[in-house]
C-alpha cells in the first residue's frame, strides 16, 4: 500500500514535522509522483484580488447587499470602478430611518451614497414632504419610483414632473379620498395641475420607459385624466416603451387620440388596460395600435358580443404578440376555433378568472396538441370545467407546452383520467421543463389524483422533465412511487433541479 523507494531521489527536508515525511501510499496521481522537494516549504503566492477580472468582481458584488457594497467601494479603486455600476445598486430604497426622521432624511441626501439610490417610494413618511426635500430628487437616475399614500400638497408641480421624468419606471397610485395622511388632512396624491405637469414634461422629453396609473378604490372612484388634452396624453404614451392603465377615466375622443396616435407612430411594446369604460368608443379604434404591440393584458373589459368577436378577430389577423394576458372577461361568444387560434399563435397566454365553455378549452387544447401552434406557456387561473375537457387531448396539448401553470384552478382540478394520462404522454414525450409557473415550481406530491399513477410511469416521466419538487412531507405518494422516482436517478435523467424544504439540488 505505502511505496518507500518513492522518496529516493527527492531532495531532502530539514523539517521533520513536515507531512512529506509520511509514507506515501504506492498508488498515486502522476502530478503527486512527479513533486520535487518539500511541498510544505514553497512559499505561497500573494492573493492579490485587483487581478481578479472585473467579471468576475462583477458577479461576487451582485449578491452583495447596498449596506455590504457601501463598503467594497472603500476597498480600493478598482473595486470602487465596478461596484459603483448602477445595476449591482437595483436593490438600493431610502433607509427606513429616512422615512421617519426629518433629519435623517437631510443627512442621507449630504452623502455622496445618495446618488446611487435606484428605488424610491413615496409612502408612508412621518413628516410632511416640501420642495426642500424634493431638491435632493432632481439630479437622482431612479431605476423605479412609486408614488403611493402621501401628501403632496406642498411640493412644486415643476419639481414632481422632473422626478417622475428622471425615473426609468413610475408607478403612481390614487387612493380613496377617505383615506388620511399622519396629521389627519384628506389625501390627494396628485391632482389636476401635477398631472399636467408630469405629462407636458413627458411630452417635451422623458427618460420613462414604464409608466403604471392605477386607482385603489373600494367606492368606484377612478383616477381622472379627463381634463388632460387629447393630444399631450397621446404623445406622452408614445414615448413610453410600457403603459398600464387601471381603473383611469378617458373619454372617448381622448382615446381615439391616443390609439390613433399609435397606430402611426409609437415605442409601445407592452400595454395594459384594466376597467375601462368604453361606452361610445368604437372598437376598431385598436385595430392598428394593437398589431404593434408585443404584450397585451386585458382586465375587466365590458365589451359586447360584436365588440368582442371584432377584437378576436383582429388579433387573429394582425396579432404580433409575445405575451397575451385576458382577465376577469366573459369570452364565452367567440367561436372556439377562433379563440384557440388567437391563443395558440402566442408564446405566452394567460387566463386568469376567464369565463369559458369547454368546448372552447377542448379546442385549444386540441390545437396546441395538433397544429404548429407558436405558445410555450399556458396560465390557468379560476378556471372551472378543466376536468371535463377530454384526458387524451389535454394530456396531449399540456406535454406540447414548455410551462403549464394550473397552480390555481377551481377546486374540481383534475379527475384520475386526467392525471394518468398527462403523466403517462409525459413518461414517453414531452416538452415541459417543470411543473408550476416559470418562477416556482409546483409540488409533485400536491398534484391531483397524483397517488393513482403507476410508479414506473410516474418515474419515467419526472425524470423527463428538467426541475422537479418533492416536498416529501405530508405525502401523497406512495413508497413505491418515491422508489421508482429514486432508482431512475442517473439512468437517462433530464433532470437538473430537485427542490424541496431543505434546499435545491442541482446536478
Amino acid at each position: 500500500m505505502f511505496d518507500q523507494k518513492f522518496e529516493v531521489g527527492r531532495p531532502s527536508c530539514p523539517s521533520s514535522h513536515h507531512t512529506c515525511h509520511a509514507l506515501k501510499p504506492q498508488y498515486q496521481l502522476s502530478w503527486e509522483k512527479n513533486l520535487t522537494g518539500c511541498f510544505e516549504d514553497r512559499a505561497h503566492a500573494d492573493a492579490n484580488y485587483e487581478k481578479l477580472p472585473k467579471e468576475i468582481l462583477r458577479e461576487i458584488f451582485d449578491y452583495m447587499k447596498p449596506s455590504v457594497l457601501k463598503s467594497v467601494i472603500l476597498v480600493c479603486k478598482y473595486w470602487k470602478s465596478v461596484a459603483d455600476e448602477p445595476a449591482l445598486w437595483k436593490d438600493f430604497d431610502l433607509p427606513y430611518k429616512c422615512r421617519k426622521s426629518e433629519v435623517k432624511f437631510m443627512e442621507f441626501f449630504q452623502k455622496s451614497i445618495s446618488s446611487k439610490l435606484q428605488n424610491l417610494w413615496l409612502e408612508n413618511f412621518s413628516f410632511q414632504l416640501n420642495d426642500d426635500h424634493f431638491k435632493n430628487l432632481l439630479s437622482l437616475d431612479l431605476n423605479c419610483l412609486i408614488i403611493g399614500n402621501i401628501d403632496l400638497f406642498n411640493i412644486s408641480d415643476e419639481y414632481l414632473a422632473v422626478v417622475v421624468n428622471n425615473s426609468k419606471r413610475c408607478e403612481i397610485i390614487e387612493y380613496d379620498s377617505e383615506l388620511k395622511t399622519t396629521n389627519g388632512n384628506s389625501i390627494n396624491v396628485l391632482g389636476l395641475n401635477k398631472l399636467k405637469a408630469i405629462f407636458r414634461k413627458m411630452e417635451s422629453g422623458t427618460k420613462l420607459k414604464s409608466l403604471e396609473l392605477n386607482c385603489l378604490s373600494n367606492y368606484g372612484k377612478k383616477l381622472d385624466l379627463s381634463f388632460v388634452p387629447s393630444i399631450t396624453l397621446a404623445n406622452a404614451f408614445n414615448k413610453l416603451e410600457s403603459l398600464e392603465l387601471c381603473e383611469v377615466k378617458l373619454k372617448p375622443d381622448q382615446l381615439k387620440t391616443i390609439f390613433d396616435n399609435m397606430s402611426v407612430s409609437t415605442k409601445l411594446k407592452a400595454f395594459k388596460l384594466e376597467r375601462l369604460n368604453f361606452d361610445s368608443v368604437d372598437i376598431k379604434i385598436f385595430d392598428m395600435a394593437f398589431s404593434n404591440f408585443i404584450e397585451l393584458n386585458l382586465n375587466g373589459l365590458s365589451l359586447d358580443k360584436v365588440e368582442l368577436i371584432h377584437l378576436a378577430e383582429n388579433l387573429d389577423e394582425s396579432c404580433k404578440l409575445k405575451t397575451l394576458i385576458l382577465s376577469d372577461i366573459n369570452v364565452t361568444e367567440v367561436s372556439p376555433r377562433l379563440l384557440a387560434r388567437v391563443v395558440t399563435k402566442v408564446s405566452f397566454v394567460g387566463l386568469h378568472s376567464v369565463e369559458i365553455t369547454v368546448d372552447q378549452l377542448d379546442q385549444i387544447f386540441h390545437s396546441i396538441s395538433t397544429g404548429s401552434s407558436t405558445i410555450k406557456q399556458l396560465d390557468l387561473y379560476d378556471i372551472a370545467d378543466v376536468s371535463q375537457i377530454s384526458p387524451e387531448t389535454l394530456a396531449n396539448g399540456i406535454n406540447k407546452l414548455e410551462v403549464f401553470d394550473f397552480e390555481k384552478l377551481e377546486s374540481d382540478g383534475f379527475t384520475e383520467d386526467q392525471t394518468k394520462s398527462i403523466f403517462k404522454v409525459m413518461s414517453q414525450r414531452t416538452n415541459l421543463k417543470k411543473l408550476g409557473r416559470t418562477s416556482t415550481v409546483k409540488p409533485l406530491e400536491q398534484i391531483d389524483n397524483i397517488k393513482k399513477v403507476e410508479p414506473e410511469i410516474l418515474a419515467e416521466a419526472v425524470h423527463n422533465l428538467e426541475e422537479v419538487k418533492l416536498s416529501l412531507e405530508d405525502s401523497y405518494l406512495s413508497a413505491s412511487q418515491y422508489i421508482a422516482i429514486f432508482k431512475k436517478f442517473g439512468h437517462n435523467s433530464r433532470i437538473k433541479k430537485v427542490c424541496s424544504g431543505e434546499g435545491d439540488i442541482y446536478l
